[in-house]
């Protein structure tokens, strides 16, 4: 039996232990299975058809893109907990915090006062950064940008954040966070780049400033952060994220910009492409510095009938370095179009069809072709309730 198979199955052995445990009391005179109790399934699969500019790449299979076992709840009105993992991802420990891949929550959250204005969070998190790409269910989108797929930041994270709610209009807070999952040198062996002419911070940590605001009624809505982080020694980067949403009846757009000055360009994307322009061979590839990641991500959705639904994205990115050739050495363009079905009302499911689409644009000083993706998907996603307390 896989290390892997055994994970899974002391995973599901402690979520038995959750939802059939006998109503006893521990200290703090509360029933073990506590006040609120939610399990789900996440899935979504189905057949997808690839034509790529890259022939190797090109193909037609069956794909199981989402699966995903999501357990949350509140212990009390001041304690919540959320665990989500996945099931098609490894379950080996990451070298920096001791998590795993496959790791998207494990974390607390404790609110500090009646009203319920002071929140800390501790363990592995959602990041704060201001993007409602982020926001939406992993199983509704179709393509992501780079930036939310960890590219060039840390997405799923271990860290501490503190928010205070000033109005029910606005929130702000604060979260500190590891730079990265993987260690200084992990990081760079595993993408095969040396670590020559940079030292590895000894505290590669980050932190959020944030600030959400709901207003309208809550028709639009908005999520503002700034970053800061090491990944070596004496290189910082800075990030700004400028997350805008707006809803008015059937209709839901949103709109989220980010800028990123990388220090040490640990995203290593535009690394690697100067790498290879220099005659650079594999695990000698260097990391360079002055990077810098633009992006632009929009998505549209419209509900037709109660049933029916139809949706749109569109995103830009570039990546380039301020010193070397281009600060556009890489453009990344991801769209699709999408319909949905929703034969049950009351259950998260849906069928859909999509066109997505990916093309890779790269400056002519690289020499390098460019890429292009058409997708043809086809299938249904569906978050399954397996327990409700």
């Amino acid at each position: 039996m896989t290390k892997k198979i055994r994970n899974l199955f002391f995973l599901l052995f402690l979520l038995g232990q959750v939802l059939f445990a006998k109503e006893e009391k521990d200290s703090l005179s509360e029933s073990l299975s506590a006040k609120k109790l939610n399990v789900e399934l996440y899935f979504r699969g189905g057949a997808i058809s690839d034509y790529h500019s890259q022939e190797a790449l090109s193909g037609s299979h069956f794909k199981i893109d989402n699966a995903r076992i999501n357990v949350q709840g509140d212990y009390n009105e001041f304690l919540s907990y959320r665990v989500r993992f996945r099931l098609n991802k490894a379950f080996s420990p990451t070298s920096q915090d001791n998590a795993s891949d496959a790791l998207d929550y494990a974390y607390i959250t404790y609110r500090f006062d009646q009203e319920h204005r002071w929140e800390a969070t501790i363990g592995k998190q959602l990041s704060v950064m201001g993007s409602f790409e982020q926001d939406i269910n992993p199983l509704y989108e179709y393509i992501f940008t780079d930036y939310l797929n960890g590219v060039y930041a840390n997405i799923f994270l271990a860290g501490l954040q503190l928010s205070y709610q000033l109005t029910p209009q606005h929130k702000v807070g604060i979260q500190l966070h590891n730079t990265l999952n993987e260690s200084f040198a992990k990081h760079l062996e595993n993408n095969l780049f040396t670590t020559e002419g940079f030292t590895a911070s000894k505290a590669p940590i980050g932190g959020y400033l944030y600030w959400n605001s709901s207003l309208w009624d809550g028709k639009f809505k908005t999520k503002y952060s700034y970053n800061l982080s090491q990944f070596a020694k004496g290189y910082y980067t800075h990030s700004v994220s400028l997350g805008n949403k707006l809803q008015i009846g059937k209709h839901t757009a949103y709109l989220d910009l980010v800028y990123s000055y990388m220090g040490a360009d640990f995203g290593l994307t535009s690394s690697k492409l100067l790498s290879i322009h220099k005659g650079l061979a594999k695990e000698a590839y260097l990391m360079h510095k002055n990077i810098v990641y633009k992006c632009a991500v929009s998505r549209y959705d419209y509900q037709i009938t109660d049933r029916w639904s139809a949706t749109t994205k569109i995103g830009i990115e570039t990546t380039g370095s301020r010193k070397e050739l281009s600060e556009s050495l890489r453009t990344n363009y991801i769209y699709f179009l999408a319909g949905q079905y929703a034969p049950l009302l009351s259950q998260d499911l849906r069928f859909y069809v999509a066109y997505v689409g990916n093309t890779l644009h790269y400056d002519q000083a690289l020499r390098k072709d460019n890429e292009q993706l058409h997708r043809i998907a086809i299938g249904a996603y569906y978050t399954l309730p397996i327990f409700k307390r």
